[in-house]
């Protein structure tokens, strides 16, 4: 994997490169202690928003859970 790391605000956005699979975005809201993670969802979904990234092309696998479902 190839990350390259950008900060937006308290939100850290990794752009991965994943041999095998393809380039992946990920984002990442830092939380202050005691709030609730809907805090960071609602923020990362408004972050989403601005850089275009439909709910539909969300992910839950892990890169290495994705790989083995492809036989590598």
């Amino acid at each position: 994997k190839q990350r390259t790391l950008f900060i937006v605000g308290r939100t850290r956005v990794h752009l991965d490169r994943v041999k095998g699979l393809g380039e992946f975005l990920e984002l990442e809201v830092v939380l202050e202690d005691g709030e609730s993670a809907e805090v960071g969802i609602r923020e990362a979904h408004i972050l989403m928003a601005k850089l275009g990234v439909e709910m539909a092309r969300l992910i839950e696998e892990a890169y290495v859970d994705l790989l083995s479902g492809r036989g590598v």
